[in-house]
C-alpha cells in the first residue's frame, strides 16, 4: 500500500468517497451501454462506504463528541432511510421502470446526508480526535471496506450488524458480483 494512502485519515477517505459518490450518481444516470456498470460501481461504493461509517466512524463520534449520541442517531436514521431507497433502486435496476426517478430520490437523500456528515460530524471529529487516532480510524475504514457487503442489505444498518455481516455477506456479494460480471461479458 502506498505511503500516502497510509497517511490518509478517515475523514480524508470518506470525504473523497463522497465526491466519488456524487460523480457516480451522475454516471449512473447517463444513457447508453455503460449505465449498468456505472450503476453497479455506485451501489458497491455506497455499500462499502456506509458499512465503514456505521461500523467505525459513527461509534467514535458517539463517544468522542459532546453531542455525539444525538448526532450519531441522526446519521443512522438518515442512513436507514437512504438504504430503503437504495434497496428499491437495486431491485429496479438500471433498465427497470422508474429507474431515473428512484435514482434521483436516492441521490438527493444520500448527498444531503453526506453534506450533513461533512459539516457536523467530520468537522467535529477533526477537532475532538487526534491525528493519530483519525489515521488509525482510516485504516479501520479501509479494512472494513475491503470485506464489506457490496450491495445494500435491509437489516445491516448499525455497528454490530455491519461487523457481523462483513465476513458472511461480503464474500457472498463478491461471488455474486463475479458471476454477474462474467455473465455480462458473454
Amino acid at each position: 500500500m502506498a505511503l500516502g494512502l497510509m497517511k490518509q485519515d478517515a475523514v480524508d477517505i470518506l470525504t473523497r468517497q463522497h465526491s466519488q459518490i456524487r460523480r457516480g450518481f451522475y454516471r449512473a444516470a447517463l444513457p447508453g451501454p455503460g449505465r449498468r456498470r456505472a450503476f453497479e460501481r455506485l451501489m458497491r461504493l455506497l455499500a462499502v462506504h456506509e458499512a465503514a461509517e456505521e461500523a467505525h466512524v459513527h461509534p467514535v463520534a458517539r463517544r468522542a463528541l459532546a453531542s455525539g449520541s444525538a448526532l450519531a442517531a441522526r446519521r443512522r436514521q438518515e442512513e436507514k432511510q437512504a438504504k430503503k431507497l437504495l434497496i428499491d433502486l437495486w431491485h429496479i435496476g438500471p433498465g427497470g421502470r422508474g429507474y431515473l426517478r428512484r435514482l434521483n430520490e436516492a441521490r438527493r437523500a444520500v448527498l444531503a446526508h453526506a453534506a450533513r456528515e461533512e459539516r457536523e460530524e467530520f468537522a467535529a471529529l477533526r477537532k475532538a480526535v487526534g491525528d493519530r487516532r483519525l489515521r488509525m480510524l482510516g485504516a479501520e475504514v479501509r479494512m472494513t471496506q475491503a470485506y464489506a457487503p457490496t450491495r445494500p442489505h435491509r437489516w445491516v444498518n448499525n455497528e454490530a450488524t455491519n461487523k457481523l455481516a462483513a465476513p458472511v455477506l461480503g464474500p457472498l456479494d463478491r461471488a455474486r458480483d463475479l458471476v454477474q460480471h462474467m455473465a455480462h461479458r458473454h
